[in-house]
């Protein structure tokens, strides 16, 4: 029989609605629900809950109490790992642990939920369905994320380590690059080669058969998205400083002149800066990238804001030398960079 680690976070997924409010729930109506239909029947699950809140509330200290649950309760007969989350905050938890199991032998899964189960619209029970099966048929390395998009009949399967947020109006789960890695329809899979790595590869990146409990993730860090109009001078670095600063950057990879003097105004602070997402291209770049090279800021190129702040996160929390940070930062650890 497939045995399954299941873990438990709340979300939308372990939420149920009361008088029009959606909030966690302490029932366990989630397992009711979810282990009911035939294919949980035939499943072993090791069932543990580490937190029960709201995505929207999740730290990184909050993927470290995941983690810590997994090494506490892992044993090498789990044909994989389920973890329930919810939507609003799925792509940086998915990003966070695709780093994390970068180089694992089993399969970890995300199932989230669009609505409360008990709400008959609900794409929940289809993408735990079809994550019990990716793992019963396959035990693929990796992180993966499957998701039902409201106007699709059939589950889309995305690498974790290349999902991106939610839309706040189609409600859509997409990726870095466009294509998933695999469609669950009918009760069958169909792999999609362009832009994804080989079955084969995959295989051949995840060998470890150990957790990597060395590894763990910092909120030290500070996230900025400019805007027209953003003032500088509220970040205010005297009072508490972080261990790096990411700062994403517009479509033409391009930033304001504000943004360059706050890097100038706060050089002797020895902050380490990192902006996001960016090109591979290297002809017809802006004057203000080109400033912010000529300022030493690095660039993790080809990757997502997410998985950039998970990569930051990780490398800061697990690595206290600068040659160890730098090497994990630019190692392409879960296929995030599509680089084949």
């Amino acid at each position: 029989m497939t045995k399954i680690l299941l873990i438990l976070t709340g979300g939308t997924i372990g939420s149920e609605k009361k008088k029009n409010i959606v909030n966690v729930s302490k029932r366990n109506n989630l397992l009711k629900s979810l282990l009911s239909n035939k294919i949980s029947k035939k499943i072993d699950f090791k069932i543990t809950q580490p937190i029960n809140i709201q995505s929207e509330n999740a730290l990184p200290k909050d993927w470290n109490k995941i983690i810590k649950s997994i090494e506490e309760n892992w044993k090498d007969n789990f044909s994989g790992i389920i973890i329930t989350h919810g939507t609003d905050t799925l792509s940086y938890t998915a990003s966070a642990l695709s780093q994390y199991f970068f180089n694992f032998y089993k399969p970890v899964v995300f199932v989230s939920s669009d609505k409360p189960l008990n709400d008959k619209k609900s794409n929940g029970k289809s993408n735990f369905i079809s994550a019990v099966e990716f793992i019963r048929r396959f035990e693929l390395p990796g992180t993966y994320v499957p998701y039902k998009n409201p106007e699709n009949n059939f589950v889309s399967f995305f690498i974790g380590s290349r999902v991106k947020q939610i839309g706040g109006y189609k409600n859509n789960l997409d990726n870095s690059y466009g294509d998933e890695f695999c469609i669950y329809k009918n009760k069958k899979f169909f792999f999609k080669k362009k832009n994804n790595p080989s079955i084969k590869l995959i295989k051949k990146r995840g060998k470890k058969r150990k957790l990597n409990t060395k590894f763990r993730f910092t909120d030290k860090l500070v996230l900025i998205n400019p805007y027209p109009g953003l003032n500088y001078n509220f970040f205010n670095l005297n009072r508490l400083k972080p261990k790096a600063i990411l700062h994403t950057l517009y479509h033409s990879g391009t930033s304001s002149l504000r943004f360059i003097n706050f890097i100038k105004k706060n050089k002797r602070k020895k902050i380490n800066f990192y902006v996001a997402p960016v090109s591979e291209k290297k002809k017809n770049i802006y004057l203000s990238f080109k400033i912010l090279k000529d300022l030493k800021v690095k660039s993790l190129k080809g990757i997502t804001v997410e998985t950039a702040f998970a990569k930051i996160s990780l490398a800061y929390g697990s690595f206290k030398n600068k040659k160890d940070i730098n090497a994990f930062l630019n190692k392409n650890n879960f296929f995030e960079k599509n680089s084949f």
